[in-house]
């Protein structure tokens, strides 16, 4: 008896050993991740929620309180694109799902997922059921026995999924359109924007509290601008490709003011206005510009400069709302990234840091003492007193006060460094191998890395945004929202 009683202890003392640990390498809460739910494979329902599996991972809808929580994606232990059927028992207690590599249950303590062989015998809320021969879609569109549903733009999506809660409602799944739901007596429905129109995340700008997100278009049915707030989990869309106004071309970067969102793109300059939704200026090569594929925005007063693959380029807009471009500069060299720091216009180039002096027009080019900024400036992010630049090379710091610099060489090789975001504690580099972090304030800094094994759904990392203890990470799977200073984190 005495032998069983240490070799139990043995064992709880491993499984509480293994517990630890894997939750110690993904904290709860620390990586949500959005993307395209537009594609839905299953639909489940318990009494309280509904779950809809797209090809992007599961996301939840809470009917009473009537609003999307956050999707169930970033956490250990399945694939998210893989899920294709799923089920949940009538209180929400246990979340199955089968992917390619079989049956998973997720861990509610833990949010992870661990492999079962049987699905086990449990109450459910709900079934699936056939398209209804008839139902009444919103204004403008139309609904055709079978599961049609044509929008307003004469597009159709097929559903594929239905299931009938047995509480008043469908709950209605798409090929490309996302969810809706519907009175089961009226038959009335109602579509539910929840996601990203694109995957790729090239752009994020911050607006009152809204995230503007677009990007690369790769593959996509559905194009344009997504706006995100985050505070209520809620999505709006603003569609390109449909007018041809707004044509959907990948969307390099994205600026604003109270007047106009502006677009940069490989073919020029989109201008949309803020009260219309409406593309009301496209600026191109008819427009006098040399080259038209535009990769940086800054707005300085009334004046928008753009940096290009091929030059640097002033635009002002006037009274009676016309542009006019100013002579180029910077030939044969690519414009990364412009930073304003009060009368300065910084200018991060393939060829080294520029400073642009705004009331007399001088320009210089910044040559700091270990010449960390000669060659490609990727990004320059301004902070308190101290201006970042993400090189080849490695992170400068530079003390705008005294002018002093410090490098800090990347402890591993990353290829082709693209943004930087930096606060008082810490720099984050994005690059296709995940995200480097710096914690610049402690005595001796150190480096460490987040990438897939931290919840990211991808490694390739195009845009970071910080606010406060989220880090908001645009990849090439979606729109991470990352807490990187989690307290159960060993850094």
């Amino acid at each position: 008896m005495k032998h069983i009683r240490h070799t139990t202890i043995l064992v709880l003392f491993f499984v509480a050993s293994s517990i630890t640990t894997h939750a110690t390498i993904l904290p709860i809460g620390q990586a949500v991740n959005y993307s395209t739910f537009l594609y839905v494979r299953d639909i489940t329902s318990s009494i309280d929620h509904v779950y809809f599996a797209t090809e992007s991972g599961i996301i939840r809808y809470d009917k009473n309180d009537q609003k999307w929580e956050d999707p169930l994606t970033g956490a250990d232990g399945i694939d998210d694109e893989d899920i294709r059927q799923i089920w949940v028992d009538l209180f929400d207690d246990r979340l199955f799902a089968k992917t390619g590599q079989g049956l998973f249950e997720l861990d509610l303590l833990f949010q992870s997922w661990f492999p079962i062989s049987e699905l086990p015998r449990f109450e459910t809320q709900g079934r699936h059921i056939p398209p209804p021969e008839m139902m009444y879609p919103p204004p403008g569109y139309n609904y055709f026995a079978g599961g049609r549903l044509v929008d307003p733009t004469g597009r159709f999506f097929l559903l594929s999924d239905i299931v009938d809660d047995n509480a008043g409602r469908f709950w209605l799944g798409t090929r490309g359109y996302g969810v809706g739901y519907a009175n089961s007596t009226s038959q009335q429905i109602e579509m539910m924007p929840f996601g990203l129109l694109q995957r790729r995340v090239n752009a994020i700008f911050e607006d009152s509290g809204s995230l503007w997100v677009s990007g690369a278009i790769v593959n996509e049915f559905r194009t344009g601008l997504t706006i995100f707030d985050p505070d209520n989990n809620e999505f709006r869309y603003l569609e390109s490709g449909i007018d041809p106004r707004f044509p959907a071309y990948d969307i390099n970067c994205l600026n604003g003011d109270d007047t106009y969102i502006y677009m940069g793109t490989p073919y020029g300059l989109l201008v949309m206005g803020r009260e219309s939704e409406q593309i009301e200026y496209t600026l191109d090569k008819r427009s006098g510009l040399i080259d038209e594929n535009i990769i940086s925005l800054a707005l300085v007063g009334d004046s928008l400069f753009a940096g290009t693959a091929d030059g640097l380029f002033l635009l002002r807009q006037n009274s009676d709302t016309s542009w006019f471009v100013q002579p180029d500069q910077f030939i044969d060299r690519i414009v990364f990234d412009l930073e304003q720091v009060d009368s300065t216009l910084w200018i991060g180039t393939s060829n080294g840091a520029y400073r642009l002096k705004l009331h007399s027009g001088r320009l210089q080019r910044f040559q700091d003492p270990d010449l960390i900024t000669i060659g490609n400036v990727y990004d320059i992010e301004h902070y308190g007193d101290q201006l970042w630049f993400a090189t080849d090379v490695s992170l400068m710091k530079l003390e705008l006060k005294t002018g002093k610099t410090q490098s800090y060489p990347m402890a591993t090789q990353r290829l082709e460094p693209r943004t930087l975001a930096v606060n008082d504690t810490a720099a984050f580099v994005g690059s296709d191998k995940g995200i480097t972090v710096l914690l610049h304030s402690r005595p001796v800094p150190i480096t460490f890395d987040y990438t897939t094994a931290d919840g990211l759904p991808s490694n390739y990392v195009y845009s970071l945004r910080l606010d406060g203890d989220i880090l908001w990470i645009g990849s090439d799977k979606g729109l991470t929202r990352f807490w990187w200073n989690h307290p159960d984190r060993k850094e």
